[in-house]
């Protein structure tokens, strides 16, 4: 019978980061201040049961695991105290594969992260990104005729609708505008424009090869585009690859 180790505090690190310091079922805060000192409010729980019952190895047999040793730090995830007592008396298959699944979306993340060093971006799309939030004229706008649109072709199962009318939307709206940025960019510095389609192309193609979901790439593009410029707006690195879908470079 396996005992429970105890957690690096590096593990912990790792836990606490994962989950924002938010409990991931009730979005309880996991650490508060007294003092000037941080304290926790949260537990290192094992997904799957670190010495399950005889019921609970019946009620899980069937199920996913994230490793084979329950005390991987794969097999575990931050909770408060109350929702960990809860999350094991009584366990519940439902339970169970919500927890794996938030977990699992926290390791493909990691993952796909851990991916970003790898694949620069030209500094100057800073500029566009700077330009379209700043120094946005909305009189500028030329909407993108319906029938140019590419997205219906490209789009498939895995983008949620409430995505899909988005980016259509952001490319209707600022196709033209972004690609007149993009121009005004080459003026200054001959070819960036291909440098950085580019190189949000050799992105896109190494994600999709793992990832199948075109929901999730379109997030981790966005993310990484912004975690590249200075956490720049979420927003107007969704219009950016929005148009990069649009110009061929991302659901190709």
């Amino acid at each position: 019978m396996p005992k429970r180790r105890n957690l690096t505090t590096h593990e912990n690190a790792i836990l606490l980061s994962e989950v924002e310091n938010m409990c991931p079922f009730c979005t309880k805060s996991l650490m508060y201040e007294k003092n000037g000192k941080n304290f926790k409010l949260w537990e290192g729980a094992h997904i799957y049961p670190l010495n399950p019952t005889e019921e609970e190895s019946e009620l899980l047999k069937d199920e996913e695991r994230l490793h084979e040793d329950v005390n991987n730090i794969r097999n575990f995830i931050a909770l408060c105290g109350d929702c960990h007592k809860k999350f094991d008396n009584p366990r519940t298959v439902e339970e169970y594969r919500l927890l794996l699944s938030i977990k699992k979306n926290i390791l493909s993340k990691s993952e796909t992260r851990a991916k970003y060093a790898d694949y620069q971006i030209e500094s100057e799309i800073k500029e566009v990104i700077t330009m379209l939030v700043e120094e946005f004229n909305e009189s500028a706008l030329r909407p993108l005729e319906l029938k140019a649109l590419k997205l219906d072709e490209k789009a498939n199962g895995t983008l949620t609708g409430i995505t899909k009318n988005r980016i259509r939307n952001e490319i209707t709206e600022y196709y033209y505008y972004i690609k007149e940025l993009f121009v005004q960019l080459d003026s200054q510095y001959p070819r960036s424009f291909n440098a950085i389609a580019s190189q949000v192309s050799a992105l896109y193609n190494s994600l999709s090869r793992f990832e199948p979901s075109q929901e999730v790439i379109y997030g981790q593009l966005t993310e990484w585009l912004s975690k590249k410029t200075g956490n720049s707006s979420l927003g107007a690195c969704g219009i950016i690859i929005s148009f990069f879908v649009q110009n061929c470079e991302v659901f190709s």
